[in-house]
């Protein structure tokens, strides 16, 4: 299934610390780093706690430590941008997608030539179905980029948008460069297996390509990502082998726990495979 904003942050840099790098907490290491300014961040600090917490999954912490963070470095513009994004991201983790959106926006406010706000920002349009503005977001922050670093996320992004939005060309050309720019992305490869198996138009579709793609995002996340098997399913229903597809969905379910939002939409998809019949992406609906 096509999942606008995947489960990893792009970093917005290994931070500088005024610690040795042993000790250093929030560093972390991305393909899709973005300039600091050469900040320092002393790691006993609520902003090096807070990122430290954030990067960690400890969101409800993060979120504290980075509230205060925003107090603490009033005055210093670019802790105060690192301080948001990264409470902004705690949010969007705790599904709390409006006060994410407002964290991202006032990034944008802050450094309006720093990338990754347009491209937080986009991923939260996305996932409330404001597509256009997802793509406005995602295009802006490919715009900004001064190399490839980081590209490949910002392309599928940007492909979902169009997805949804029906304008099936510009989807595909985002996807193709996507796939070739982050050839061992799982969520890249899972958007474009979506896109291809499950695109309206079939002039689109191909169920020999997506089995490909998603079969290789699969063994990227060494078969334990719940969403890239039901995509691997959904290829292999577009490619007419519905008894892959049927087998595909039962291993996605039996990765997703009995309260897990998705299982009912998993559970129709089976219904869909036992009758035969392939899954075609409904617009404006993630």
């Amino acid at each position: 299934m096509a999942r606008p904003g995947g489960q990893r942050n792009p970093s917005m840099g290994a931070p500088g610390t005024s610690r040795s790098p042993s000790t250093a907490g929030p560093a972390r290491t991305s393909s899709d780093r973005t300039d600091t300014q050469g900040v320092l961040i002393d790691v006993d600090s609520n902003l090096g706690r807070g990122i430290y917490a954030e990067v960690n999954q400890s969101y409800r912490e993060a979120v504290k430590l980075l509230t205060l963070a925003i107090e603490d470095e009033r005055g210093e513009v670019v802790k105060v941008a690192l301080a948001r994004r990264f409470r902004g991201l705690a949010y969007k983790h705790l599904g709390r997608r409006d006060e994410a959106l407002n964290d991202f926006l006032e990034v944008i406010r802050i450094e309006p030539k720093l990338d990754l706000g347009y491209y937080d920002a986009g991923v939260i349009y996305n996932l409330t179905n404001r597509y256009q503005e997802a793509v406005d977001a995602m295009t802006r922050a490919i715009d900004l980029r001064h190399d490839d670093s980081g590209l490949a996320r910002r392309r599928s992004e940007r492909g979902n948008a169009y997805l949804h939005l029906g304008q099936f060309k510009r989807a595909q050309d985002d996807f193709v460069a996507a796939v070739r720019l982050g050839a061992r992305d799982p969520d890249v490869l899972n958007n474009a297996a979506w896109f291809r198996a499950t695109c309206p138009d079939p002039a689109f579709r191909n169920g020999t390509e997506a089995v490909e793609l998603a079969s290789r995002a699969c063994q990227l996340e060494k078969w334990k990502d719940a969403d890239q098997i039901d995509t691997l399913a959904a290829a292999h229903a577009e490619a007419g082998n519905f008894a892959e597809a049927e087998r595909y969905q039962l291993k996605a379910l039996s990765l997703l726990s009995e309260d897990e939002a998705l299982r009912p939409k998993f559970q129709a998809r089976l219904k869909l495979y036992r009758a035969k019949q392939p899954i075609r992406q409904e617009m404006g609906q993630s």
